[in-house]
């Protein structure tokens, strides 16, 4: 039996609380999943936080990782505001091969910003009004499944 402190998590790392989120649905779908978890912001802001020097951005986000308390160990970050790259560089720094995902919203902040990490795709949000939550989230869906955070059976 795996150890408790060791079960593989997703972290949502959510601008605002999810009742007033503009892509509430796409993290809803996600959080379906028993290891996938939403982290509200903090008081003071990640737009505050992220105008702060970088080095001090940094200092608060490594701090706020340290602090964390949860029930196993952070595989994927979703940073769906670039105000929160400061938590999400902190969380790969505490939990080594932590991956971070951006929503495409982000890509843009993300690539200008000056920290170093650089997921291979963004997490689409996507504007296809056809399609569901489910389906444009399949491909995070089934990384979460290689990963070992969601679980399918046929």
């Amino acid at each position: 039996m795996t150890d408790p402190a060791e079960e593989p998590l997703a972290l949502l790392l959510l601008p605002e609380p999810l009742e007033r989120f503009e892509h509430a649905e796409h993290a809803r779908d996600l959080l379906r999943a028993p290891r996938v978890l939403a982290l509200e912001p903090p008081r003071m802001s990640w737009g505050r936080i992220a105008r702060l020097p970088d080095s001090l951005a940094l200092g608060i986000g490594v701090r706020q990782a340290r602090r964390l308390r949860l029930p196993g160990r952070v595989r994927v970050a979703l940073v769906y505001d670039a105000g929160q790259l400061a938590l999400a560089q902190g969380l790969q720094l505490r939990w080594e091969g932590t991956e971070l995902w951006r929503a495409e919203a982000v890509v843009e902040a993300t690539a200008q910003a000056s920290f170093a990490f650089a997921p291979a795709d963004a997490a689409g949000l996507g504007d296809d009004a056809t399609a569901d939550a489910f389906t444009r989230n399949e491909p995070l869906w089934e990384r979460l499944e290689a990963l070992g955070i969601a679980e399918f059976r046929d």
